[in-house]
């Protein structure tokens, strides 16, 4: 049989090529963009573009490959097999969905190849449903390697597609991909008509081509093309929205990523999306995040159940995981939304992890002194309490000591404050090493320390506890080069042998311990009942001042004030005393304090407000009046009122009037305190800081409080001319008030050699024995009259100094 094998260039009709390339090209572009759609989705609507896409480039190249095939002129009549020709369309668009659908599920190159070989199996087969469908006349054929290298050549080719689609970006990617992809139909046409064969066809001249294939050829292009425009509008379309969506979706990740909190979105308990801050927060990736259960995220049990338990709305505070294994504290609030169709929660987690620090630092500061670290009286009283309503319950008993150092100021005066710091250091450590386990040891003040001993089995196992603290401070200690011998005494008391009262017990502790003290001190001493008496007599003392009070039976006391400059009287301070017809002359440090703890303090306070100013009333023009006001005064609510009925009911004026307030008035309640220093300020009063260098915040107060005046306390000037380092205290302190437009008023001067260890200091007032002690009523007068001359004094002590000098250098 002679074959002849159809493959002359006469035999294809160009026109129909050409109709059949631009076919194809159109629906390539509009396969390959909604490929591309495909890649980019996540919800329902990537199902459709898979449809979409896999229809388009079936009927690109089945449809561009059969119009092509319209215009073929074998030379004889050629028919085809409607069921294989409508198989291989099948087939073709059916691998396609399939090819993209793995593409689309597997974002990787891998994915693209295998995902384009799939496409191009289906041409494959449509190229060999193809020769197979073909049938004529006379006895047809086809080369199996020519159809092999063909079939080979369109599976390679989209999968270069494929993997151009994806990992090509942008316009020119998407140019290239659909190239690609349209030469599919044209390789399938020329690997089917190179690989037919025609048997018995004379080699002549070949017929001009029927004119009905070629309409149909066009018709079926025709058909074809809208519905590839069409798919190639909706994408382009879908594509445009997408990008706005897309530009939407990346401004709200913008801002969801620069918000101070991390965003997670949940999704019935697990973790959905996330922000960057998240990520930062705890350290991990996002990756690390998605899918996650979100109670996973917290830290602990009570985390976890916060998280949880999150409700709409909700507020709450929990510790969060961190890969850097640091303890995250996060403030969560919650908040419901749509999303996707269901029903989520946003969750906003904002590290407070500083602020939390912050706060358990400052809490730990309000709470323990800062030198030994123990707690301190406030604190001290908060577990005394727990642990007597925990002993209450438990029908156990309680052991509270207290102890002071022997002899502590010795060591300050000696040695210095900072001698003294280490040495309350070492006192706290070896107070703690010495104690039992549960024990609770805390700095009540200065050298003072108070220990509780829950679950204490008897009154003689607190006595040997006491004893052991007092036998393991009292070791020898070395401080630099300073060797103390130190030594300590303390007082103990039992809950509830002793009393129920946390207060009382105190009280009774303290007793104990000024017993032991003078007993002769580095020794314990229980609390005896005995000691009620001591309360008895103190009863009694507060039953008689407070009818003191009531009969006006205290006298009033006038300390002047001198400028240093001048000499001239500026004014004085009023200095209450009692004078009792049993006990005589009474301590104002006894009875005052007294009446601080009674609460006639403030009835005191009032009595001693009125009458100087009713006293200064009569005294030279200029001349002040200082009053002290105690922290119970001050804290009253009609405190101000106070201080304008004195002066009224007197007809001071305001600005001859100085109100004398301590650390200790303002250290409750700052906010306060300010309040009520501006209202006296706006009234004329002056406001002045008494005993300035005792507290620990003074310096911060000169700037937070309106002070006119401030008052160096007497501890700094006594024995003024031996400390060098005092003098350097007390003329830094002026020269600062100075520079703070404040005067000074230096207190306790009580001889010529503090007063000349003032140095220059012209402007600042002083006070005490040196120039007077406390004046009474009928003594003021005379005393104006004829002022102290301490100017001639201090020239003559110079003088008698300068003398002696010289006579023991003769000598």
């Amino acid at each position: 049989m002679k074959e002849v094998m159809v493959n002359s260039a006469a035999v294809h009709d160009v026109w129909l090529l050409g109709v059949a390339a631009l076919l194809s090209l159109v629906c390539a572009v509009a396969a390959i963009a909604a490929v591309r759609r495909i890649l980019i989705l996540e919800d329902e609507r990537r199902l459709v573009w898979l449809t979409v896409a896999g229809f388009l480039t079936g009927i690109g190249s089945w449809g561009a490959g059969f119009v092509a095939t319209m215009g073929f002129n074998a030379g004889v009549t050629i028919a085809f097999d409607p069921f294989l020709v409508l198989s291989s369309f099948l087939v073709v668009v059916g691998m396609a969905c399939a090819g993209w659908t793995v593409m689309a599920f597997l974002k990787h190159k891998l994915g693209s190849l295998v995902g384009g070989a799939t496409v191009g199996a289906g041409a494959a087969a449509m190229i060999y449903f193809g020769l197979n469908a073909i049938s004529a006349p006379v006895p047809v054929g086809w080369s199996e390697p020519v159809a092999c290298l063909g079939m080979a050549a369109v599976v390679g080719v989209t999968m270069l597609s494929a993997l151009l689609a994806s990992r090509v970006t942008g316009a020119v990617g998407l140019a290239l991909a659909a190239s690609v992809l349209a030469s599919v139909p044209l390789i399938a046409y020329f690997t089917l008509t190179q690989a037919l064969e025609v048997s018995q066809v004379e080699l002549m001249q070949v017929a001009k081509l029927e004119t009905a294939p070629k309409l149909m050829g066009l018709t079926i292009a025709l058909g074809i093309l809208p519905i590839a425009g069409l798919g190639l509008s909706f994408a382009l379309f879908d594509l445009h929205i997408g990008k706005r969506r897309e530009a939407e979706g990346q401004r709200i990740n913008a801002l969801a990523n620069s918000t101070f909190e991390g965003l997670v979105l949940v999704q019935d308990g697990r973790i959905v999306e996330v922000n960057e801050r998240i990520c930062e927060i705890t350290g991990l990736e996002k990756e690390d995040l998605i899918n996650m259960p979100l109670c996973k995220v917290g830290l602990d049990e009570a985390s976890v159940a916060v998280l949880q338990g999150l409700e709409c709305g909700d507020k709450s505070t929990c510790r969060l995981r961190s890969r850097s294994e640091q303890i995250i504290t996060a403030q969560v609030s919650c908040r419901g939304i749509e999303f996707r169709n269901e029903d989520s929660l946003i969750i906003a987690f904002r590290d407070i992890s500083s602020e939390e620090r912050s706060r358990q630092r400052i809490m730990h500061m309000a709470h323990h002194d800062a030198l030994t670290g123990l707690p301190n009286r406030l604190r001290f009283r908060e577990a005394l309490e727990n642990e007597l309503t925990m002993a209450w319950g438990n029908h156990t008993e309680v052991a509270l000591m207290f102890f002071d150092l022997d002899r502590f100021k010795e060591v300050n005066d000696v040695h210095g404050h900072a001698a003294g710091d280490e040495l309350l250091k070492t006192v706290a450590e070896r107070m703690q090493d010495a104690l039992p386990k549960g024990a609770i040891a805390a700095r009540l003040s200065g050298d003072e320390f108070a220990v509780i001993l829950p679950d204490c089995e008897s009154r003689m196992a607190a006595n040997a506890v006491a004893e052991r603290v007092v036998a393991s401070v009292g070791s020898p200690v070395t401080i630099g080069s300073v060797h103390l011998n130190v030594s300590a005494s303390g007082g103990v008391t039992m809950f509830p042998l002793d009393g129920e009262d946390p207060d009382r017990l105190m009280n009774q502790a303290d007793l104990a311990l000024y017993k032991a003290k003078h007993l002769g001190r580095n020794c314990v001493c229980d609390f005896d009942p005995k000691m009620g008496r001591e309360l008895q007599e103190k009863r009694m003392l507060e039953s008689d001042l407070a009818m003191a009070i009531e009969d006006e039976l205290l006298d009033l006391h006038f300390q002047p004030q001198s400028h240093l400059g001048t000499g001239e009287i500026r004014g004085f301070e009023a200095l209450v005393r009692w004078e009792d017809e049993v006990r005589g002359f009474v301590s104002p440090a006894e009875f005052i304090q007294l009446a601080e703890e009674s609460g006639q303090i403030l009835k005191l306070g009032q009595w001693v407000l009125e009458t100087a100013c009713r006293e200064a009333v009569y005294w030279p023009e200029g001349q002040r009046v200082a009053v002290n006001v105690s922290p119970a005064q001050f804290k009253q609510g009609n405190f101000i009122l106070s201080v304008e009925r004195a002066l009224a009911k007197s007809g001071l004026e305001p600005h001859r009037l100085e109100i004398e307030i301590t650390e200790g008035v303002v250290i409750d309640d700052e906010a306060r305190a300010l309040t009520l220093m501006r209202r006296l300020k706006e009234l004329g009063v002056g406001l002045s800081m008494d005993d300035f260098g005792t507290g620990y915040a003074s310096l911060n107060y000169l700037r937070a409080f309106p002070f006119d005046k401030i008052k160096i306390d007497r501890s700094f000037i006594s024995g003024l001319q031996n400390e060098p380092e005092a003098q350097i205290i007390v003329a830094s302190t002026i020269e600062l008030a100075h520079q703070l437009g404040m005067g000074v008023v230096v207190e306790g001067i009580e001889d010529l050699d503090e007063m000349s260890a003032l140095g220059d200091q012209p402007e600042v007032l002083i006070q005490g024995y040196l120039l007077s002690r406390p004046l009474t009523r009928g003594q003021l007068p005379e005393f104006l009259k004829n002022p102290p001359d301490l100017a001639a004094r201090a020239a003559d002590h110079l003088c008698e100094q300068l003398q002696q000098n010289w006579s023991g250098g003769a000598a």
